[in-house]
C-alpha cells in the first residue's frame, strides 16, 4: 500500500492530492488543526506502535481541493507475497482514526473509503466516540461497517462535582477508604513506573490463567505474547508525558495501576490491572482509576475514555461506577466479500481465550 508519490485526483471526492507516507512535521501540522484529535493520532504514537510491533508506515496524506487535509494513521502488516493488510493499529493498540483540519466531516470519511477501496487484502480502520455519525456515512460496496461501544467520562463538571456524582455509584466511598488506609498514588511521565505497572500485570496473569480453560503454558504465553513488556516501555518512552502512568502504593507494595494518554480534549484509560486481593479492601483500584480521571481534568480534556467492557457486564458497571456512560463508536473493515466470508469463519472458530484478554480493559473492579 506504499504510494510515495503525489497523485492528482481531483475527481475523486475531492481529493487533489495523496501523499505516502506521512512527514513528521506534515503529521503535526494536521493534528493541531483538528479539535478532536487524541493522543493515538499523534505521530509519537504511531513511531511508538511501529518500532513495538513492527510493520511498514503507509500512513496517507490528502489535499482536498478545498485546501483541506486529512491524515490517515496506517500501518501494513506482514502478510503474504502481494496481499497487503493494513490498519489504522494492529490489534491491542487502538485506532488512529482520521484526522482532519478543522474536524471531521462525513465528506472525509466517503472520500478516504473510496480511495483505499482496492488498494490491498484488507483496510482496517476506526472511529472515536465523539465521531462515529461521521464514520457511518462510509459505509458503502465493499465496505464492512464494525460497530462497538465505549464508557465515556464527561469531564466538564470539575472534580467536586464529579465526586459528587459517583457517590450513589460508590466509588467515592473506595477512594476515602483509600485515604483512610493509607493507599498513596503516585503519577510518573518518564517510564521509571513500567517495570512496577507491568508486575502488576504479570500478578493478573497468573491470577487469569486457572480461568483460561487453557494449558498453564500456553495461557501464559498468549498472554505475553498479546501484552509483551516492550509495548508499554516504548510506549512510555515515545508518548513522554502524554503518557502518564499511576501506581497505588500500600503498605510498600504497588497494588493497583492504570495508564492513560492525554491530549487536547481526550484522555484515554490505555490499561488499567491490580492485585485483586490486595487492591479490594482497601480500594485502591478505584483510587487509581480517579487519580488518572483527576489529572485529565486538571489537564483540560473533556472527555475521558475508558476503553470498551465487551460483553463483561460487571466491567461496564465498574466503569459506569466511575461516572463512565457508553458511546458508540464505527469501525469500517475495507475488503472484498470473499475475504469478509473467509473471515467470518476463522473469527467463529476461534477459542475464547483471546476474546477474553481483549475484553479486559481499564478499571478491573476493586470487590
Amino acid at each position: 500500500m506504499t504510494d510515495k508519490r503525489i497523485r492528482h485526483s481531483a475527481g475523486l471526492g475531492g481529493i487533489r492530492s495523496v501523499s505516502s507516507p506521512v512527514p513528521v512535521d506534515q503529521w503535526e501540522s494536521v493534528l493541531a488543526a483538528d479539535p478532536g484529535a487524541t493522543a493515538l493520532q499523534t505521530p509519537q504514537y504511531m513511531a511508538a506502535v511501529l518500532r513495538a510491533r513492527g510493520g511498514r508506515d503507509v500512513s496517507r496524506l490528502y489535499v482536498l481541493a478545498d485546501g483541506r487535509r486529512l491524515l490517515l494513521p496506517l500501518i501494513q502488516q506482514n502478510s503474504l507475497p502481494g496481499l497487503s493488510v493494513a490498519g489504522d493499529y494492529p490489534g491491542g493498540y487502538g485506532h488512529g482514526s482520521l484526522l482532519a483540519t478543522g474536524g471531521l466531516r462525513p465528506s472525509d470519511v466517503v472520500a478516504v473509503v473510496a480511495d483505499l477501496r482496492g488498494r490491498g487484502l484488507s483496510t482496517r480502520i476506526g472511529g472515536g466516540h465523539h465521531t462515529a455519525a461521521q464514520w457511518s456515512a462510509g459505509l458503502m460496496p465493499g465496505v464492512v461497517k464494525l460497530q462497538r461501544r465505549v464508557d465515556v467520562v464527561d469531564l466538564t463538571m470539575g472534580y467536586e462535582t464529579y465526586l459528587a456524582r459517583i457517590v450513589r455509584r460508590g466509588a467515592r466511598q473506595n477512594v476515602a477508604k483509600a485515604a483512610r488506609q493509607g493507599v498513596e498514588i503516585e503519577r510518573d511521565t518518564t517510564g521509571r513506573l513500567v517495570p512496577v505497572f507491568y508486575d502488576l500485570y504479570l500478578s493478573w496473569v497468573e491470577r487469569w490463567i486457572p480461568r483460561s480453560g487453557l494449558p498453564t503454558a500456553l495461557a501464559r504465553h498468549t498472554a505475553l505474547k498479546q501484552e509483551p513488556y516492550v509495548k508499554f516501555e516504548t510506549v512510555a518512552e515515545s508518548m513522554a508525558d502524554k503518557c502518564r502512568v499511576f501506581i497505588a502504593w500500600h503498605a510498600g507494595r504497588a497494588v493497583a495501576s492504570c495508564i492513560t494518554f492525554v491530549h487536547g480534549d481526550h484522555a484515554i484509560g490505555w490499561r488499567s490491572y491490580s492485585i485483586k486481593e490486595l487492591a479490594g479492601p482497601v480500594g485502591a483500584n478505584t483510587a487509581a482509576q480517579v487519580a488518572g480521571i483527576r489529572d485529565a481534568m486538571e489537564s483540560g480534556c473533556r472527555f475521558f475514555d475508558l476503553g470498551q467492557s465487551g460483553d463483561e457486564s460487571r466491567l461496564h458497571a465498574y466503569k459506569n461506577s466511575l461516572g463512565a456512560a457508553p458511546q458508540p463508536v464505527v469501525d469500517l473493515r475495507i475488503e472484498p466479500s470473499v475475504v469478509t466470508r473467509a473471515r467470518s469463519l476463522v473469527e467463529r472458530s476461534k477459542a475464547g481465550a483471546l476474546g477474553l484478554l481483549s475484553r479486559i480493559g481499564p478499571g478491573a473492579a476493586d470487590s
